[in-house]
């Protein structure tokens, strides 16, 4: 890799992310007094100067940021920006939304000074004091090249909700049987976008209320914000449940002060769920806090338990943690504990009975998750207080908590002090470096004897401590050798899980499957049994099936004969709107001989059909099934139909003997050549 010079001097580039643009910002005067003044420089990804300036007052520098629009803007002190966390919070929100704030001298949780990070970057190569245009382009750089850690977190979330929207006594099968599949519908919902989600390969939080049959309601918090799920998940206002997308915007500062920051290793307990309980307990088994939030996040649950320390286990009291739980002990690198069974309600209201005097838990999803964080201090306190027992005699620089922290994640009591003895070596290295600036020659000589001491007394302790390292050498390949065997075995149950999973879902969709079929078994169920009756009704002459049409034309007479067959002698007909009708329609339906016309009304245009001997029968005065091309009818009708035309032929008038003879002769003449 090249390494250049660039034009302030003393400052190195090795290499950065080259798409990229970052900006550095140092204090020059001001705080505390009057208006403060800023060194502001903006360089490229691969290093080169963009932009450079000092004097700058502070509505001078959010400016250029909008100018130039930074990808990240580093700092070796946030508060140079501002001398309290509300009005900094302030400032951050005037900046550029996509912007990116470091402190560059956060480092694993441990404040450095900025020349010491440039230092193991790097950057430089003296140890000196710095001017703040030099400062500013080195807090640029480092932000470029990933030093330091975030400040400012403008996080873009959305809520996907699915519930029930109609109520349970609605529908029209029995209560249960309707509750059943609203909630089966819901699950299918719910399914159908958390394989979305995972198919788009989007990190989320997932909360339900299940139930008999399905689930009441499900939600979800997706870290990302809504326009990456359009085409994924649509809002859906259903007859029976509903899915509606919210975004949540967020913008806080989450890193504290220096003297705020606490690395203390502590376990936690939680209840996720749609109600999430949070305990934290120490080392030493002290409730240190227990609260409790409806559809709380990763984000909100690390927001709450970062003021009380770095979780080392994330304990809940079932024996297979939630997919909550497994992401956010990835996210912070801590370890879960499970129980070996799912804890009683009995279990947990004698443990919350042992500690009662400390915290009182308000429900039961803080007691669930304090018994469970007090279960896993338990489960450790023997190993806990062994360590405290063998680290009497030790130096008061071992950190015991540090120590705890390794044993917990598995390292031997060996491994784990040796980890500690590297940091506390690693610390007073540092400490010795930082060696101020130059002072007058009678305040200087002191000082330099003191570091001599200190320096004395660190290599007397390094040489004790490399014969020990060496015995811990071996047991260290060893360890090596099981971690890798554990990675392999790790991902093999992954694997696992992930296909488990799939095959669960699978089975849910199945499952909705089988009740929607059954559903449609019992329709048609239904359906065929009034099918037999109608078909013994026919059997025995209950019934008579006439034909059907819509308006009495010769279009559906003739597609009625090509559907069930030409009319025939005797035959009844059923039209459904005798308000259309056509004379030559008439004239067939008189030469087929049709019996009868059935229609709604007897009072229709189609009353002239009894001057023809077809009488007009209601419709309503008979019992009957309307089809699709037939009508089905009470078989009493073709008694009345014979009464009725008995009736017509009784009250039909004589012929008119000589308007019959005129016309013969006119068709006479007509006929001579």
């Amino acid at each position: 890799m090249d390494l250049a010079l660039t034009s302030l001097g003393g400052v190195f580039v090795t290499g950065f992310k080259r798409d990229i643009i970052c900006s550095g910002v140092d204090l020059e005067s001001g705080f505390p007094g009057g208006s403060p003044r800023y060194s502001m420089v903006v360089v490229e990804g691969n290093g080169s100067l963009v932009y450079k300036g000092e004097g700058l007052t502070l509505s001078r520098l959010l400016r250029i940021l909008w100018d130039y629009r930074p990808d990240k803007l580093g700092l070796d002190n946030v508060f140079e920006l501002a001398e309290d966390e509300r009005r900094l919070l302030k400032i951050l929100s005037l900046m550029p939304p996509r912007l990116e704030v470091v402190q560059v001298t956060l480092i694993d949780g441990v404040f450095l000074d900025v020349r010491e990070v440039a230092r193991r970057a790097g950057l430089v190569e003296e140890y000196s004091k710095m001017a703040p245009l030099k400062t500013a382009h080195i807090a640029a750089l480092l932000a470029c090249s990933g030093y330091g850690a975030s400040v400012r977190s403008v996080e873009e979330r959305t809520i996907v909700q699915v519930s029930r929207l109609r109520s349970p006594s609605s529908g029209g099968w029995s209560q249960q049987r309707y509750q059943r599949r609203v909630r089966a519908l819901v699950q299918s919902a719910a399914s159908s976008i958390r394989e979305a989600l995972d198919k788009a390969g989007l990190d989320y939080d997932y909360f339900y209320r299940e139930s008999k049959g399905g689930l009441e309601s499900a939600v979800f918090t997706v870290y990302a914000p809504p326009s990456s799920l359009e085409g994924l998940i649509e809002e859906v206002e259903g007859p029976d449940y509903v899915v509606k997308v919210k975004p949540i915007y967020r913008s806080k500062l989450l890193i504290a002060k220096p003297q705020d920051v606490t690395s203390k290793p502590v376990i936690v307990g939680l209840d996720p769920g749609a109600n999430t309980g949070i305990a934290v307990v120490d080392l030493e088994g002290r409730v240190l806090h227990v609260t409790s939030g409806r559809n709380l996040d990763r984000g909100s649950i690390l927001d709450i338990i970062s003021g009380y320390g770095k979780p080392v286990i994330i304990a809940v009291d079932v024996s297979e943690p939630p997919e909550t739980v497994r992401k956010l002990a990835a996210q912070l690198g801590a370890s879960i504990y499970t129980p070996p069974r799912d804890m009683s309600t009995l279990e947990k209201r004698d443990i919350i009975e042992e500690i009662i005097g400390e915290v009182k838990p308000e429900n039961n999803h803080e007691r669930d998750a304090l018994a469970a964080a007090y279960k896993a201090y338990v489960s450790l306190k023997n190993k806990l207080q062994q360590i405290d027992s063998q680290l009497e005699d030790l130096e008061p620089t071992i950190d015991k908590d540090e120590v705890k922290k390794w044993v917990i994640r598995g390292l031997t009591m060996a491994e784990a002090l040796e980890k500690a003895l590297e940091r506390a070596l690693e610390e007073a290295t540092t400490i010795v470096k930082r060696e101020p600036e130059k002072r007058k020659a009678r305040e200087e000589a002191p000082q330099i004897s003191e570091y001599v001491r200190e320096i004395e007394f660190l290599k007397a302790q390094k040489e004790a401590l490399e014969a020990k390292i060496r015995t811990l050498e071996e047991s260290i390949r060893e360890w090596e050798k099981r971690f890798r065997e554990l990675q392999q075995n790790i991902k093999a149950e992954a694997l696992r899980d992930m296909e488990i999973e799939k095959l669960r879902n699978r089975i849910r969709d199945l499952e909705k499957l089988v009740e929607e079929q059954k559903l449609e078994k019992e329709s048609l169920v239904g359906k065929l049994e009034e099918s037999h009756k109608i078909l013994k009704a026919l059997a025995k002459g209950e019934l008579l099936a006439v034909r059907k049409l819509k308006t009495l034309t010769t279009k559906a007479l003739k597609k009625s004969e090509e559907t069930i067959g030409p009319i025939r002698q005797g035959e009844l007909i059923h039209v459904e709107n005798p308000g259309i009708f056509e004379g030559e329609a008439v004239n067939m339906i008189k030469q087929a001989g049709v019996k009868a016309v059935i229609t709604e009304s007897v009072e229709t245009p189609l009353v002239p059909l009894r001057n023809i001997m077809i009488p007009v029968l209601k419709l309503g005065n008979y019992k009957h099934i309307t089809l699709e091309d037939i009508t089905l009818i009470d078989s009493k009708i073709l008694e009345d139909a014979e009464e009725e035309k008995k009736n017509l032929e009784k009250t039909r008038p004589p012929p008119d003997i000589e308007k019959i003879i005129r016309e013969y002769r006119a068709k006479r003449m007509l006929q001579r050549p």
